[in-house]
């Protein structure tokens, strides 16, 4: 018997500190006459980029656009693809996290179809054409440089997807001499979104032995980098290889999608506008053991390769204690006084455009399964703010 393998086409990733000398080769093998770079205001502030653009400007003209800070939106990617069509023959460039990313990607697309960003939302419209586009980020979380989905807010701030091949870039490049300025909280954030990533895209009920082989591979990486690249900012080998985990995830994701921790993640951004790594991790810490329940085979490969020799009912502590190794609780000091709604995140799970995230799920919630998850979100987040005023309090008496 024959076992289809459904896996979508993927971008040629270039990996390595120093890969970005390989631009100008990549815009002249698409036929670009220029670069359209897009950035978030983040990065742009912190001059990061300003050698390596200098470097770039010798090759040919670049025309930026600076995205504003926060989760990228439907009007911002409108903003962008006005200035993209007015371009004669540009190679798109998103350099940054998710946001920068996702907008590059749906800009790329706009350059050629028609209309505003609101038509492609959840797939209604399909895209017509592109322009050539490559992404570089510099967080090692996503995965959205290799992924056919880009996530955005509408003007109420609901979180929702484009999708579409057309999404694809024509190149990747990992350079992990852009992520060594970031901060340790965002690190861990990112990093812990890559592990969800894997886990989802390994456990899902699209899963296969293709998707496995990636997802598999960035669950080791993660559990054997993120530590030392939080503790130790200028580790560029443990850089590469969360940048690499973070690319297969993404991988992994495109073929096989995500989960119950990505529906209660996307919740969480839609109603209190959390990161989205932070959302993630926060949801897969609250929902791993009631996802592994009856499931136990399913998880024992994940559990493995996180720590070799464990099983799946370890599965959730080992998280925890990664989320812990990482000082994942920093990443919640924005949110030190958020207060939740368990019954208002309920019902946000349940929407529409969170149930594919759902029914993928390795275990689909029903009837109170939905109230029962989103109160174990809460009691997690909770938990981990307790945690953060905890260690804040120990740090102010080290000080004294």
């Amino acid at each position: 018997m024959h076992q289809d393998y459904q896996t979508g086409r993927q971008a040629p990733v270039i990996a390595g500190p120093g890969c970005l000398a390989r631009l100008p080769e990549l815009r002249r093998q698409h036929g670009a006459e220029r670069y359209l770079l897009i950035t978030d205001a983040g990065l742009e502030a912190s001059g990061l980029l300003k050698p390596y653009l200098a470097e770039l400007e010798q090759d040919a003209d670049i025309v930026p656009f600076i995205a504003p800070a926060g989760e990228p939106s439907v009007a911002t990617v409108d903003q962008a693809a006005q200035v993209v069509r007015e371009l004669q023959a540009p190679l798109v460039l998103g350099i940054g996290g998710g946001t920068a990313l996702d907008i590059a990607k749906l800009v790329a697309a706009l350059a050629e179809s028609p209309g505003p960003m609101e038509a492609y939302l959840l797939a209604r419209t399909p895209w017509v054409g592109k322009a050539p586009a490559v992404m570089i980020p510099t967080t090692s979380g996503t995965g959205s440089e290799v992924t056919r989905t880009s996530i955005l807010a509408d003007e109420t701030g609901r979180k929702l997807w484009a999708w579409g091949d057309e999404l694809l870039p024509e190149a990747v490049l990992l350079d992990s001499r852009l992520t060594r300025s970031l901060p340790a909280p965002l690190t861990a954030a990112t990093g812990l979104d890559a592990f969800v990533h894997a886990l989802e895209a390994t456990t899902g009920r699209n899963r296969n032995r293709l998707i496995e082989s990636q997802a598999l591979a960035a669950i080791r990486l993660v559990g054997a980098a993120l530590p030392e690249a939080v503790q130790t900012p200028n580790n560029l080998e443990a850089r590469q290889q969360l940048q690499e985990a973070a690319c297969l995830a993404g991988m992994a994701i495109d073929n096989g999608g995500t989960g119950i921790a990505h529906n209660i993640g996307h919740a969480l951004g839609s109603l209190y506008h959390l990161p989205h790594g932070v959302a993630v991790a926060i949801a897969v810490e609250a929902s791993l053991a009631w996802s592994i329940e009856g499931h136990e085979a399913t998880f024992a490969a994940s559990a493995h390769a996180l720590m070799a020799g464990s099983e799946a009912k370890a599965l959730p502590e080992l998280v925890t204690e990664l989320a812990d190794a990482s000082a994942f609780d920093q990443a919640l000091a924005p949110f030190a006084n958020l207060e939740m709604d368990a019954t208002a995140l309920a019902e946000v799970m349940q929407a529409e455009e969170n149930a594919p995230m759902a029914n993928n799920a390795a275990r689909i919630p029903e009837g109170d399964d939905w109230q029962h998850l989103a109160e174990l979100t809460v009691a997690t987040f909770q938990h981990r703010q307790a945690g953060l005023r905890a260690g804040s309090t120990t740090q102010e008496r080290a000080m004294a």
